[in-house]
């Protein structure tokens, strides 16, 4: 029989070169998802967020022993919730300088700075190289933390030892209570769990609000949406007094700093600048301002904020040179009171 007399083969069934091809575009696509994942997780620095919890009395803060990697950023916050190092619960030598630090997300730099360019590290590796002494500096924040919370903080963890405490506050603090509606895990801002998905975090916290006119922000601010309450600003200065006072019969100095939104001026602040600072004057405390230096940056042309009110990296570094002269001197004055022990600390909840 001759090759020409051989049937030729019949024709593959239509349905199953459709499957076939079926399968490859599967594939295809679940590549192209997994390299978008990845891509993501490690290159945006997605689905890596610092979570929060609740707290009964401060209304939520960071959850403790946090190691987190965030836009490329390191994020870490230790065993008290504060962005800052490991450290004991009492001094470990003598001759150990800490400086505690409490604000809110102005002092805590949030997840588009990294760990070791947040004004608390820079402060503490220029006071170690300037006092020739072992320094532990502690970040104690969280975004909208008022005086109110800022104060339930150190009723529940105490003061740490610390020799000098450095209060910052912005004019809108003069009005920032808590309210303790559920925040943590309801808005995006405070996640209380990782998301499954890099690209459903993107998604969800980035591109949806986008869609929707909306802000999508991650340094977990809270603008006010209503005039102030006269009992409100006087939680915040009440609040205030109790943490100089709390500070000073401890023995430590205290230092109040004054940040500045970016629309307003040393000549022009908003209304709660001045109700902060005559609280300050009252207990005999100049606070510093960081306007003036900013405002000096800024006119060399410097850009100073990522936003309305928080500071880049630039204006971070303004922050803690502004700082450090004045820990500095507080160090060397003498004390008004004999130090004390904080006494035991609650294990922060898990």
């Amino acid at each position: 029989m001759t090759q020409a007399d051989n049937p030729p083969d019949p024709p593959k069934p239509k349905k199953s070169r459709l499957r076939r091809w079926s399968f490859r575009l599967l594939f295809l696509l679940l590549l192209l998802f997994i390299a978008s994942e990845l891509f993501a997780r490690f290159y945006l620095g997605l689905g890596d967020p610092p979570l929060s919890q609740f707290d009964p009395t401060m209304e939520y803060r960071f959850k403790p022993d946090q190691n987190c990697k965030r836009f490329g950023n390191h994020i870490k916050y230790n065993h008290y919730s504060m962005r800052s190092d490991d450290f004991p619960l009492h001094k470990s030598q003598p001759n150990e300088l800490r400086v505690m630090v409490i604000g809110d997300s102005i002092i805590n730099g949030g997840a588009l700075s990294d760990q070791s360019e947040i004004p608390t590290s820079i402060l503490q590796r220029q006071l170690a190289e300037d006092i020739k002494r072992p320094v532990i500096v502690g970040n104690i924040s969280a975004g909208s933390w008022g005086p109110p919370n800022e104060l339930a903080y150190l009723k529940q963890f105490g003061l740490f030892d610390a020799d000098v405490l450095v209060i910052v506050l912005s004019s809108h603090d003069y009005a920032d209570v808590p309210d303790f509606k559920p925040i943590v895990g309801v808005n995006l801002a405070w996640p209380d769990h990782k998301p499954i998905l890099a690209l459903w975090e993107g998604f969800e916290r980035y591109i949806l609000p986008k869609l929707k006119h909306q802000s999508a922000s991650d340094e977990a601010y809270l603008a006010a949406t209503a005039p102030p309450k006269q009992a409100d600003i006087d939680w915040c200065t009440d609040s205030l007094h109790k943490m100089i006072a709390m500070a000073r019969d401890s023995g430590a100095k205290v230092i109040v700093a004054q940040h500045l939104e970016k629309t307003e001026t040393m000549s022009a602040p908003l209304p709660g600048h001045d109700i902060i600072q005559s609280a300050c004057l009252h207990d005999k405390i100049t606070p510093i301002q960081f306007g003036p230096p900013f405002e000096a940056a800024r006119a060399k042309g410097q850009q100073l904020y990522r936003d309305g009110i928080h500071p880049n990296a630039t204006g971070q570094h303004i922050i803690a040179a502004t700082l450090l002269p004045a820990i500095e001197s507080a160090v060397k004055a003498p004390s008004t009171a004999p130090a004390t022990k904080t006494g035991a600390m609650p294990s922060p909840a898990q």
